[in-house]
């Protein structure tokens, strides 16, 4: 089994400009971005390597699937970093035994404050509850979609992670332009989806908003990619 490159990841510095990315699949992803870092639904595929996370300031869970959420993994995060978690409700009732309450934080449907950054969380349409997240701070702003079907997102982002579909029963290509078509992203990130999937969004963006720059991450490949 391949060795997570967390080394690498935390060595790409982004510029005000840039944000960097370690994808881990499914909708697993770990962002570097305006001097913050952040993941979201690691589930396990951290592969053990969760004590080398040098620097992370929160992490979100959209829901408790197996591709999303694993109580081990979050433990060991947890242990190793002391980040902020953010989760859904059945996931925040797993972890609640060994997170302290000044580090958790319960995803309601509105906007609240996790350290120094903005968040705001709407629900999704999945198979059970799932909670959709848009981070922000003065200078930058990044949603997260999950594995979520369409649903209206009142507001805007300058970073859009975008399910496209399969394993999920409820993301698609088509539900993604939508929320792009919302957010007005200045970039798009493909997550949680097939490589033809994806290439149907990367399609169908060109086609409706030409002008946003469009990334299928390859899965433990650091990266990073300009959003202004």
């Amino acid at each position: 089994m391949a060795k997570v490159p967390l080394d690498e990841f935390y060595g790409i510095v982004p510029s005000e400009n840039e944000l960097s990315i370690l994808y881990l699949g499914y909708s697993g992803i770990l962002v570097g971005i305006g001097g913050k870092y952040i993941l979201f639904d690691p589930a396990d595929m951290l592969r053990g390597a969760e004590e080398s996370l040098k620097k992370l300031d929160v992490v979100l869970y959209t829901h408790g699937h197996y591709d999303h959420f694993h109580l081990d993994s979050a433990k060991s995060i947890f242990k190793a970093t002391k980040a902020f978690f953010v989760a859904e409700k059945s996931v925040y009732e797993e972890i609640r035994e060994f997170i302290p309450d000044e580090r958790r934080f319960l995803a309601k449907v509105g906007e609240f404050r996790v350290g120094e950054l903005n968040v705001k969380a709407v629900e999704g349409l999945h198979v059970g509850r799932i909670m959709l997240y848009r981070l922000s701070s003065d200078t930058w702003s990044l949603f997260h979609g999950g594995d979520s079907d369409y649903v209206p997102l009142r507001f805007e982002a300058d970073v859009a992670l975008l399910p496209t579909g399969k394993p999920s029963p409820t993301a698609s290509p088509e539900a993604a332009l939508k929320m792009a078509l919302d957010l007005k992203p200045k970039v798009v990130i493909a997550i949680h989806g097939s490589d033809s999937q994806h290439k149907t969004l990367q399609k169908l963006l060109s086609e409706k908003m030409p002008e946003v720059k469009f990334l299928a991450p390859e899965k433990m490949v650091p990266t990073k990619i300009a959003f202004k």
